[in-house]
């Protein structure tokens, strides 16, 4: 019972951590892009967002919880169970069903599954480092190993990302073509 409840507790601060983390992103966008210029780069945040129908924008806000959830779990070391996997797949797989990319589905289940890896090999890392033996150079592997993973999270997220804005109606017409 009272590893469910330290659970309960993190995932509640994963919550106060992504809503903080959205509050800052709203209002970073609301002061940087209120004057802007019809000329200047500014517009073009915008319009990937305009062109988007509300499907993609969901599916687009679930891909960016996931993020902010994977980035989250890695950098508390809170380890890994069964809530944090549910939450990935939640996310991961919703971002399909909205979308309606179903065929992506069990390319996202892997995605999950080595996230989960990810997650589980940094804690593991930094229990050994804390309960067992201290040393500059398991401190200097982990400084690395989370480099690598955040990079890594961040080349996937980029990806569904970009696999979301592609199949916008708009960019098929026009034959946009995948980065």
């Amino acid at each position: 019972m009272n590893k469910s409840i330290d659970i309960l507790g993190n995932v509640v601060n994963f919550l106060f951590v992504a809503l903080i983390f959205l509050i800052i992103l709203a209002i970073t966008f609301k002061l940087t892009l209120k004057n802007y210029n019809v000329k200047t780069n500014k517009v073009k945040f915008y319009g990937l967002f305009l062109g988007m129908n509300n499907r993609s924008i969901l599916s687009f806000s679930l891909l960016t919880l996931n993020y902010i959830f994977l980035i989250w779990a890695t950098a508390t070391f809170s380890g890994l169970n069964y809530i944090y996997i549910l939450i990935m797949v939640f996310f991961m797989i919703g971002s399909d069903i909205v979308s309606k990319m179903y065929k992506r589905i069990p390319v996202d289940l892997l995605f999950c599954a080595i996230n989960s890896l990810c997650i589980y090999v940094s804690s593991m890392i930094y229990n050994y480092l804390i309960d067992k033996h201290t040393s500059i150079f398991l401190l200097i592997i982990l400084g690395l190993v989370i480099i690598f993973i955040f990079l890594y999270f961040t080349y996937i997220t980029f990806k569904l990302l970009n696999n979301i804005v592609i199949n916008q109606e708009i960019l098929k017409k026009k034959n946009y073509k995948r980065l």
